[in-house]
């Protein structure tokens, strides 16, 4: 009789275990009680079963020439200390500078391009720049409406030459309230969009984060 009794409890246990597997013991479908793959893609999606859009990033309001950016900021090229950053102006280039500066002849797609001259002032506020003749304009970008690059800096980008960026002054370290004013020559391929915007940032690489930081209307003399 008591052998019977265990078997017949074997019996009951093994019916209740494929009883609550018929019921749904796992919660969700999926193993260890998860969603599966493509219970967490339809939720995602949403009822409708499409995916969210992307939600689009707008310009801040911008700035005029002239007018320093919010905030200070500190460029990892300076090795330190904070700036007050200023775009003062664009100065809009002609060919015959273009083939003046050999860009062309280092670069073959730049031929028929617009040079740009851009003018940049940076104030010293805060700490001690360790690096003294830091490349700031390092950090300035020309932008079409969508925030992508409408000219390019090329590799050699001192822009010297009549009537473009003047030579660059060496200095011996930076005071606290010192102004210096950086020119680099960009230059828009044939077939580039219009730029809308001159943008500065220490840190930022695509075209949302560049929206989201200080910019200047565009405006070139």
């Amino acid at each position: 009789m008591h052998r019977r009794s265990k078997v017949l409890y074997g019996m009951l246990a093994t019916a209740l275990g494929i009883a609550l597997t018929a019921c749904g013991g796992n919660e969700g479908g999926g193993e260890g009680g998860k969603e599966s793959p493509a219970s967490q893609e339809s939720a995602a999606k949403g009822e409708s079963g499409k995916a969210s859009p992307a939600v689009k990033v707008e310009w801040t309001p911008a700035l005029t020439m002239g007018q320093p950016a919010p905030g200070l900021y500190e460029p990892g090229v300076s090795g330190g200390g904070k700036f007050q950053v200023a775009a003062t102006k664009v100065v809009k280039g002609t060919q015959k500078q273009l083939k003046e500066g050999h860009y062309i002849d280092a670069d073959r797609t730049l031929e028929g391009g617009t040079p740009y001259f851009v003018y940049v002032t940076y104030t010293l506020k805060e700490g001690k720049p360790s690096v003294v003749n830091s490349d700031l304009n390092s950090g300035a970008a020309i932008l079409d409406e969508n925030g992508e690059k409408a000219a390019e800096r090329p590799v050699v980008h001192s822009g010297y030459g009549e009537g473009g960026c003047p030579v660059d002054q060496v200095y011996m370290g930076w005071d606290i309230g010192e102004s210096r004013t950086q020119c680099s020559i960009y230059i828009a391929k044939t077939g580039s969009k219009q730029p809308a915007r001159l943008a500065w940032s220490a840190t930022a690489t695509t075209a949302d984060e560049f929206k989201k930081g200080a910019s200047w209307a565009w405006v070139t003399q």
